[in-house]
């Protein structure tokens, strides 16, 4: 089963989907998903995959990535930012800290152009620098070997994922969940899966909302697949499942969290509770972060809620994000278990 959630990583991290910018890449999972000889439907900002008992479970994976746009005139900003600007009038303030580390994780990036609606490559270049100059508070970089590219194009890392000694590495959040699902649905899932864009942007909480409220479905047991951010090198090899009782924003469904606990325990797989983490060690709520979750869960008032179950990694939203076999095994065995084997 590591040998298709790797592949399916590296496969995956082929077809650029950076966020805003994500038709090539739906179109791609829409293809392989219904090849495979599974229901595939097309919604605005989703994919919802089906089983055949599509009622029974949910669960939820994200499309988009990080990378750049370009504004014409050989300037290119980080698409994230720009993303909330243009499309849902947003105002980016960030501080110059927020740009230090964004600039960190591109420069010396090999990156391509790529046409938004094929994912057909147009141009290569590198990312030369982040100026600390800015254009509506946005970081504005310099990208070396790409002349007189027009605006809107989207511009993704061209390091592709690798697999070795046991380490997987690459952009890999938040392509890793996909994978994993495909593989779920290849060894029995026969629930829903709804396959989210804009999450990057903190947007994708809108389209599950959206198809939630369509099929008029009321549900308090939805389960978000990620990828989770740390620093320490032990914790991506022990390989925990990473849990949450909730997010910044929200407290998520807690009796299904304190289900998920307890099959940990009688599977014998290790879990971290990362808010009870942070916590510990003297973090405040603010500082929980910013899930999909917890902002369906604010922003709908409570009508939807849910569990979240992440993968750990390290050097979180980079072209070398990095996870071990341990905790894809565990990643995948603890899902396979409370979706198919003994369904949670």
């Amino acid at each position: 089963m590591i040998n298709l959630i790797t592949e399916k990583t590296k496969e995956y991290l082929s077809v650029p989907s950076v966020v805003g910018h994500e038709k090539a890449f739906m179109d791609y999972i829409a293809k392989d998903f219904e090849s495979a000889g599974f229901n595939v439907f097309l919604h605005e900002g989703l994919i919802s995959v089906q089983g055949q008992e599509p009622n029974s479970l949910i669960i939820c994976a994200h499309l988009d990535r990080h990378g750049l746009i370009s504004l014409g005139n050989d300037e290119f900003v980080y698409a994230a930012q720009y993303m909330k600007e243009i499309k849902y009038g947003e105002s980016n303030i960030s501080s110059r800290k927020q740009i230090e580390n964004i600039a960190k994780r591109f420069e010396g990036e090999h990156i391509y152009a790529y046409n938004p609606e094929t994912g057909e490559q147009i141009t290569h270049g590198t990312i030369d620098a982040c100026y600390p100059n800015m254009i509506n508070n946005d970081a504005l970089f310099h990208v070396q070997g790409i002349k007189d590219l027009e605006q809107n194009i989207p511009l993704a890392y061209a390091r592709q994922a690798s697999y070795e000694n046991g380490l997987l590495k690459g952009q890999i959040d938040n392509v890793i969940s996909l994978a994993v699902v495909y593989a779920l649905y290849q060894n029995g899932y026969q629930g829903t899966a709804l396959l989210t864009c804009e999450e990057e942007i903190g947007k994708s909480w809108i389209h599950i909302a959206d198809y939630l409220n369509q099929m008029d479905i009321k549900t308090s047991r939805l389960i978000v697949l990620d990828t989770s951010p740390y620093n320490e090198e032990e914790i991506i090899e022990k390989g925990p499942i990473i849990l949450r009782n909730r997010d910044k924003s929200e407290i998520f469904n807690a009796e299904l969290v304190n289900q998920l606990k307890a099959r940990c325990n009688s599977l014998s797989l290790p879990f971290e509770v990362k808010d009870e983490m942070l916590l510990a060690r003297g973090k405040d709520i603010s500082d929980l972060g910013s899930t999909e979750l917890g902002r369906l869960v604010h922003e709908t008032n409570g009508r939807w809620s849910g569990v979240t179950v992440q993968i750990p990694t390290l050097m979180y939203h980079t072209s070398n994000e990095t996870t071990t076999t341990k905790a894809i095994t565990h990643f995948y065995n603890f899902l396979h278990n409370i979706l198919i084997e003994d369904k949670i």
